[in-house]
């Protein structure tokens, strides 16, 4: 069976590591281990994932965490095709941030074990949509900092990952705390919105307008812009602009696609366009990002 190790990612400096990746029909992933932690984020797609012994199911939104020397594979994605995030990062990557004794800490599903020698960890939280928002952005947020290579990014990130997994711990908590008073509902704001960016994820490859999403969401395009705004702090087109632009990052990696295809595929007709924005929201234009994503990237 195939064992995947850290040695290259720690080699070049790295603590952990955060990747958008895809497996399906032309990339299948078959069952294998490695020596490192992997928290596996699926943006979308079905299928089955195997850990162990255990099976789940495969949704958009689930998280699901491995340990090292645990076998687990995609099962039934040549059908469906998933595109994850997977956060990588050994045990060691942890320890050195938390404080000597446990103290508050103790209760935390996903803390205390790293003062156990992690034994365990929880396999597949179960997320409310609000909570999976949470963790996508924390995720996006790694993968971001990783691409700018600022100084004490790596800091940054490992900060990030502790605040990932107290929050994982917290909605833990939350769900099995009983009795437990029902939280405030959202409100009809919150459910559009969550609605539209769901739409916007599905559908970002076709032409897609505040008027279409306000045929679509049977609402006036004048109050679809001023709730969208005023829920997200961005519009409808600067958040489709930074969806595509993530999805054009990963083909960038994951594909030989030229750079006009790949603007195509992501919804971009004009791939002048494309480029100019691509270069202004990643840093560096799409032949210089994939050289330089290609150069960080190391196959373990």
């Amino acid at each position: 069976m195939l064992v995947k190790t850290f040695a290259g990612y720690k080699k070049e400096g790295h603590w952990m590591w955060a990747q958008r990746s895809s497996h399906g029909m032309h990339n299948k992933l078959e069952a294998h281990r490695h020596d490192y932690i992997e928290l596996v984020y699926v943006v979308h797609g079905g299928g089955r994932h195997q850990i162990g012994r255990d099976y789940f199911e495969i949704h958009p939104g689930s998280v699901f965490v491995i340990l090292p020397g645990e076998n687990h594979a995609y099962l039934d994605v040549t059908d469906k095709d998933i595109e994850i995030i997977n956060c990588l990062f050994p045990p060691e990557s942890v320890v050195p941030l938390l404080p000597e004794e446990p103290g508050s800490l103790e209760g935390l599903p996903y803390i205390a074990p790293f003062y156990a020698g992690l034994k365990s960890l929880p396999k597949r939280p179960q997320l409310t949509s609000e909570q999976s928002t949470a963790i996508l952005e924390l995720l996006e947020g790694m993968i971001r900092e990783q691409s700018t290579r600022e100084p004490g990014c790596e800091t940054v990130n490992r900060h990030r990952l502790i605040d990932l997994l107290i929050r994982l711990s917290r909605y833990s908590l939350q769900r099995d705390a009983a009795p437990k008073m029902p939280g405030p509902p959202a409100s009809a704001h919150e459910l559009l919105i969550r609605r539209v960016r769901q739409h916007l994820e599905a559908h970002y490859p076709r032409k897609i307008t505040a008027a279409s999403l306000a045929q679509e969401f049977n609402i006036s395009q004048r109050h679809l812009n001023r709730v969208f705004k005023q829920e997200t702090g961005t519009s409808i087109t600067a958040m489709l602009q930074q969806i595509r632009i993530e999805r054009a990052k990963h083909m960038l990696l994951e594909t030989e696609r030229s750079i006009e295809a790949v603007a195509t595929a992501v919804g971009f007709g004009d791939a002048s366009f494309f480029t100019r924005l691509f270069s202004r929201l990643a840093g560096h234009p799409p032949g210089a990002y994939r050289k330089l994503a290609k150069k960080n990237r190391r196959i373990s």
